[in-house]
């Protein structure tokens, strides 16, 4: 992933408390995410491989706004945005919410073992 700082690109998405902490617990055990922008450019990369399969979907109505990065994904997701006619906030809110349920048999497995 790229320590590159300069080419973070700020989105802001509103996601459940949930959806947090999975990227917590996935960036605590994922040693190749040194930062939360390598979890999101992970997370746009996974969806551009799988863009065919998944639709975009829209923000939860709970929840609360934070601001999140991309970094090395940025042209990626705006080639989603114009496979799923979206803009990039709901993009990339598709594509790290389908990531995370990508990932959902490992995070399972990581909470069993720490409770």
């Amino acid at each position: 992933m790229s320590n590159d700082k300069s080419r973070l690109s700020p989105y802001t998405l509103k996601l459940s408390q949930q959806d947090k902490k999975s990227i917590k617990l996935i960036c605590a055990v994922d040693s190749s995410f040194r930062y939360q922008y390598d979890l999101f450019d992970a997370a746009v990369a996974w969806a551009f491989d799988n863009r065919d399969e998944l639709v975009a979907m829209a923000n939860p109505r709970q929840g609360d706004y934070s601001s999140y990065y991309v970094c090395e994904g940025v042209d990626q997701l705006k080639d989603l945005e114009d496979a799923w006619n979206c803009n990039g906030t709901r993009a990339l809110y598709t594509a790290l919410v389908n990531y995370l349920k990508h990932r959902s048999a490992e995070l399972k497995m990581v909470s069993e073992a720490v409770n």
